[in-house]
């Protein structure tokens, strides 16, 4: 048996065994229960149960042979058919997890203790990062990119995807050479990408040491601490914080100082 061809067809989905009948029954060409089973060391009845399942998939057929049951493999096309099959399956069965994910969130319960999930490493800080992604209210942030790496990439993909999205972002943003370099490179000049995103400064201090981006959205408070000795995110899901820290923003946001495209 062709070793690389077997593991390919368990990396396509198949089980070990199933990959192992029907590589034997494709070199075969054809062959009874007896003849499959021992080629992969298999006994008859978990051999025949696996020829069924196959069978159904369209990929092997059974027919008789001087009144002998026999398998067939059928043209390695059939395998494409049916995974092709199972695509079309998969993607109708996200389109109706998307119809019902509303009420499935609404019955999604959470303590009246917040909740407090945490993310290292720059891959889960990523995927914590674009739970903003999912909000269904204006973004308030905290931003000060000094001494910060994590956010060319990450940051603008978020950036592009929530504007595609219709999702807007209120910044306050300390005013350091980074942040005004960000802010040049991905919203200078346009127009729409400025009415999305609203940035507004606040001087910078001496005292500004710590790098990252707090988020405040729906009932979540998503912080990026991405100095190179904490490079950690955390994410507090309770409506109340998350309410009070809206209304500290609000507050601050009216003392931020505009950008001069947004004056």
């Amino acid at each position: 048996m062709d070793t690389l061809l077997f593991e390919k067809l368990i990396r396509l989905g198949l089980q070990k065994n199933e990959a192992c009948v029907y590589l034997s029954t494709l070199e075969m060409g054809e062959g009874s229960i007896m003849s499959i089973s021992k080629a992969c060391n298999l006994n008859r009845t978990t051999c025949y149960d696996i020829l069924v399942r196959l069978c159904m998939c369209g990929i092997i057929n059974r027919s008789l042979k001087n009144k002998k049951r026999i398998y067939i493999a059928e043209p390695p096309f059939r395998l494409h058919q049916y995974l092709q099959s199972k695509k079309r399956q998969a993607e109708q069965r996200l389109e109706e997890l998307e119809q019902c994910l509303p009420d499935l969130k609404a019955l999604y319960k959470t303590n009246s203790k917040p909740v407090i999930k945490f993310a290292e490493g720059q891959k889960a800080m990523e995927q914590m990062y674009y739970h903003k992604l999912d909000s269904k209210s204006t973004i308030y942030s905290v931003l000060n990119q000094k001494n910060v790496d994590i956010f060319g990439e990450m940051g603008a993909h978020q950036s592009i995807e929530r504007y595609k999205r219709g999702i807007k972002e209120k910044v306050l943003a300390v005013k350091n050479s980074k942040g005004i370099g960000w802010y040049k490179k991905i919203y200078e000049g346009n127009k729409r990408r400025q009415e999305n995103t609203e940035y507004r400064w606040i001087e910078d201090d001496e005292h500004y040491k710590t790098g990252g981006e707090i988020s405040i959205f729906d009932d979540k408070v998503n912080v990026i601490l991405s100095n190179p000795e904490e490079n950690v995110a955390f994410e507090i899901q309770s409506q109340t914080f998350a309410d009070f820290l809206k209304m500290l923003f609000e507050f601050s946001w009216l003392h931020g100082k505009k950008t001069m495209d947004n004056q």
